[in-house]
């Protein structure tokens, strides 16, 4: 399966449709984390759209509610959307590690910081919140307004995440 990534497009729709465009698959669906629901639609281009709250985002449409965290699963991975306010992202990982350990989450994609991030953290790791007891990728695929996305291949046997720019 494969995905594209977006956060903080903060009013620059465009952006997200010109990356959309380009792809050469169609990907299977978008992840949107936030900041900039107004960019975004329930499926854009034919494409489903999976979103969450960001905290410039207060509703979409008529006041339709969207959560601010959303657990999705593909091929056997728990994927954990959130924008990273609420964990704190800008001052490091370690609320996303311990939201990923509560919410058994194989993968945490978030946004907020508008840096680029790609971390693993290994099974056995020591968190403030106890060991960690299976490995956990963070991934940040920076602004969408600034020209930065991601994307996530998900096979059964594989995890591949990349940045790419406008």
């Amino acid at each position: 399966m494969e995905f594209l990534i977006f956060s903080d497009s903060h009013g620059r729709r465009r952006n997200l449709e010109v990356v959309i465009r380009r792809q050469v698959r169609q990907p299977d669906a978008v992840f949107f984390l936030g900041d900039g629901l107004s960019d975004t639609d329930d499926r854009m281009m034919g494409i489903p759209v999976i979103r969450v709250r960001g905290n410039c985002d207060w509703s979409i449409g008529g006041g339709q509610p969207v959560a601010e965290e959303e657990i999705v699963t593909f091929e056997g991975r728990r994927i954990l959307l959130t924008h990273g306010h609420h964990q704190n992202a800008k001052s490091g990982i370690g609320g996303l590690i311990r939201a990923a350990v509560e919410k058994q989450a194989d993968l945490v994609l978030y946004g907020h910081t508008h840096t680029p991030l790609l971390e693993t953290i290994p099974a056995g790791t020591p968190t403030a919140s106890g060991v960690t007891e299976k490995q956990i990728i963070l991934f940040n695929p920076g602004s969408i307004a600034a020209g930065s996305f991601g994307t996530l291949t998900l096979t059964a046997q594989a995890c591949l995440f990349s940045h790419g720019t406008l």
